[in-house]
């Protein structure tokens, strides 16, 4: 039979979690035609070779590993291009999304004709996973930000776990930034017209093998995904932005000026 859902899983040193979430993929998808497409961004730690020694007992797994190319967004963008099914879903390749709930997303997204279901941590019934208040301070405050700027619906546009219908990628591939970590932001920015949404409340989990990716530069991609889909939603964001480097250049070459004329 014709492939349903394909799973899109983006890699980078995840080795350790490859055997485990496979399992828990067969074991939460059963009864659906699946198949998952690992993107592997060439992992120093051998994540693609044991993908493929999966693949070779289950036909059901493939691996994209893309060698000179970096990057969540496009590893995304580049599987659910690789596969011709009718729905795609993204999820991390760390155990932290409960992959129990795929089977409720995608009968949510054909009954309910919707473009896009999220697995989010902020609807009622959702929730994290022993966080810091540190962290949990950070993700609520990116997550405001981004709702506050763009005017996104979604109580949680920062969510790495989502589904959606081929169609709705195909309306708005072209707009993509593809850059970055926040890929579902990027397509909910991206939309031609309203997105018809819903959300699916999960419990983050904690990550049991490998390093988190969070990095400094994660932060700042986020940020500067936001600034640009913004920009290019709303024009005066971008006078606003440019009239502001001027001030701050004018208010530098001001201070040199006042320095060099003192005796």
């Amino acid at each position: 039979m014709a492939i349903e859902l394909a799973v899109i899983i983006p890699s980078y040193n995840e080795k350790a979690n490859v055997g485990p979430l496979l399992e828990k993929l067969r074991a939460a998808l059963a009864g659906i035609e699946w198949e998952v497409i690992y993107v592997d961004d060439n992992s120093p730690d051998g994540t693609a070779e044991r993908v493929w020694e999966e693949a070779r007992l289950d036909p059901r797994v493939r691996c994209l590993k893309r060698v000179g190319r970096r990057g969540l967004s496009s590893a995304c963008i580049e599987g659910m291009l690789s596969t011709s099914a009718p729905f795609l879903a993204v999820m991390d390749a760390d155990l932290q999304h409960d992959e129990a709930i795929l089977p409720a997303m995608l009968s949510a997204i054909k009954s309910q004709g919707l473009d896009i279901v999220v697995g989010s941590r902020y609807v009622e019934g959702g929730g994290v996973k022993d966080w810091s208040a540190q962290r949990v301070a950070a993700s609520q405050g990116a997550t405001r930000f981004a709702r506050a700027l763009t005017g996104v619906q979604v109580l949680d546009p920062m969510s790495g776990y989502f589904m959606l219908r081929r169609e709705f990628l195909q309306h708005c591939v072209h707009l993509l930034n593809g850059k970055g970590f926040k890929i579902l932001l990027d397509l909910l920015m991206s939309a031609p017209g309203p997105v018809k949404f819903r959300e699916i409340p999960y419990t983050f989990r904690l990550r049991q093998h490998g390093e988190s990716k969070l990095t400094a530069k994660v932060v700042l991609d986020y940020f500067l995904l936001v600034l640009d889909k913004t920009c290019r939603r709303a024009p005066w964001v971008r006078w606003l932005l440019a009239l502001l480097l001027v001030l701050a250049v004018a208010a530098i070459l001001l201070g040199i000026s006042r320095t060099c004329s003192l005796p």
